[in-house]
């Protein structure tokens, strides 16, 4: 029998919706910035009304890290709904976040960015991302870590099946992200100065990321033409 996706509890939907408006507080100046003040006007307008319908369909995977990204998106999918309605098309939402986040990045020293790529590709790690993936599988992400070997060309490798960012986004409504959802992963790995490459997609029915300690992240052609258009 499939098992049934479990949502946030309603305690935390409560205390996600209270929070919102200082999240939107701390965009307003970039909206205004980049969009003009009127568009600013109606990107966080419209995110308000929208976040509280938008969270009571957040999922819920009992695991923190997972669980930390996918409160992340419902913030994100608020704005996408925001900009939306600011006649903002999704490459420029896009855009728009990974030019926040490296621009919030180039706030931290290069020595703890560093770090924290070393860190997150460590044995340690390795150890605490196997666990994640055996918890976030057996609560509705089907999700596989792969340590490498001697012979493989990558440090580590993260394959999942079921993709629950783009099924979210989906059900608000929100699909045509699909070309562009894996732009949180790159965006993570620029920051840590790790390689990423993903090997297979969304079409395969199996997304796979393949981390390198050494080397580039290796954009998808449908990100990476945004960001340089």
């Amino acid at each position: 029998m499939k098992k049934s996706k479990q949502l946030i509890s309603p305690q935390k939907q409560q205390k996600l919706i209270a929070s919102f408006p200082k999240f939107l507080r701390l965009k307003q100046k970039s909206f205004a910035k980049e969009f003009g003040n009127s568009n600013a006007l109606i990107i966080t307008s419209v995110a308000k009304a929208e976040y509280p319908k938008i969270v009571r369909q957040t999922p819920f995977f009992n695991t923190p890290m997972y669980d930390t990204l996918i409160v992340l998106a419902s913030k994100l999918a608020a704005l996408k709904k925001g900009m939306k309605a600011a006649g903002i098309p999704t490459e420029t939402f896009v855009k728009y976040n990974v030019e926040q986040t490296r621009s919030s990045t180039r706030k931290i020293p290069g020595f703890i960015r560093k770090l924290g790529g070393k860190i997150y590709l460590s044995s340690f790690a390795s150890r605490y991302l196997s666990k994640v993936a055996k918890s976030v599988s057996a609560n509705g992400w089907p999700t596989r870590f792969i340590k490498g070997k001697k012979e493989d060309d990558f440090t580590m490798s993260i394959e999942t099946e079921n993709c629950q960012m783009l099924a979210f986004f989906e059900s608000i409504g929100e699909g045509d992200i699909r070309p562009y959802c894996t732009f949180f992963d790159f965006t993570t790995a620029e920051a840590l100065g790790i390689g990423l490459k993903q090997v297979s997609t969304l079409d395969s029915g199996v997304c796979k990321y393949c981390f390198y300690k050494k080397g580039e992240v290796e954009w998808p052609d449908s990100i990476r033409n945004i960001l340089t258009n």
